[in-house]
């Protein structure tokens, strides 16, 4: 049964449609998502890349581990060596990401030290949307602004990308965004050796990402020159790009996810919706609502 197909039939038997990942508040912000575990284990593969890639040495992968505190406990015995990382975002996947890095030895710093100051430890600094994109019209900056018109920015990341070793992007992308970096631009980036692309948008706002990769093949290394694919050396860029990252803590994952729908989907489906629910319900009694009315003419295509 194809897409057409199953919403013919939920409106012929008059189910109730709604779409969980799209109850949000008022700000527009999600209830509900799987991105902190996107974000923690985008992270994990992302330091095990970079283990490999840089020192040769080989992680457990997460899925191996199975569990998200004996992953934890591992990384509190793991002692990474030198090196400066970059993490963009400051949602749910940002936010796993650093929580992640909470439990190893890698410190954060802020982002004039990460620009200015020479370290002998691993570190890492994050970047918010405002740090990274600017109004072209000069104005200050302004999120929700940005959300819509996203083509008026331009981003400002690259005098951090010269300093980055490992950067690993969390951030939410739209396709009328401007990119992280421009491919002509990578030559710049010489002690850029890891990208972990949490986003996972081919060829998005990380250019590189030729394509999505899998739990059983996560990573993929990338000719700085030609811009193709290649076979693993050193010269390479060196990319993690998995597309269904909360997979490999199926458990975990699943647990925050059921707990949150208990928490801020439940209650207002019981009880008194604070119209959370009925902004994100697209089928009720046999028709759309007039937010998702739109598919009407897709069904009948």
């Amino acid at each position: 049964m194809d897409k057409k197909d199953l919403l013919k039939n939920i409106l012929n038997k008059n189910i109730t449609l709604i779409d969980y990942e799209n109850i949000r508040d008022k700000n527009g912000a999600r209830y509900l998502g799987f991105g902190k575990f996107a974000g923690i284990i985008g992270c994990y593969n992302s330091l095990a890349l970079y283990e490999d890639f840089i020192n040769n040495k080989k992680l457990l992968r997460a899925f191996e581990i199975n569990n998200y505190n004996l992953l934890k406990n591992k990384l509190r015995d793991k002692k990474f060596s030198k090196m400066k990382i970059l993490i963009t975002g400051d949602g749910r996947v940002a936010k796993g990401a650093i929580e992640l890095l909470k439990y190893t030895n890698i410190n954060q710093v802020s982002k004039d030290k990460f620009l200015k100051k020479i370290f002998n430890q691993p570190i890492f600094c994050n970047l918010e949307t405002s740090d990274y994109v600017n109004d072209n019209s000069n104005n200050s900056f302004d999120l929700k602004h940005f959300i819509k018109n996203p083509t008026k920015y331009t981003c400002v990341i690259e005098k951090y990308l010269k300093e980055t070793n490992l950067l690993i992007s969390a951030h939410y992308w739209d396709p009328l965004s401007p990119k992280i970096f421009d491919l002509k631009n990578l030559y710049k980036f010489n002690k850029l050796k890891v990208i972990g692309d949490i986003t996972c948008d081919i060829n998005g706002s990380i250019p590189t990402t030729l394509k999505s990769t899998s739990i059983k093949d996560p990573y993929f290394y990338f000719d700085k020159i030609n811009n193709t694919e290649i076979q693993k050396s050193k010269n390479a860029l060196a990319i993690m790009a998995v597309d269904n990252l909360p997979s490999e803590l199926p458990r975990d994952s699943s647990e925050e996810f059921g707990n949150s729908i208990v928490k801020e989907v439940l209650p207002y489906i019981i009880k008194d919706d604070d119209k959370r629910i009925h902004n994100a319900t697209i089928v009720k009694n046999g028709n759309f609502l007039s937010k998702y009315s739109y598919l009407k003419n897709y069904i009948l295509n």
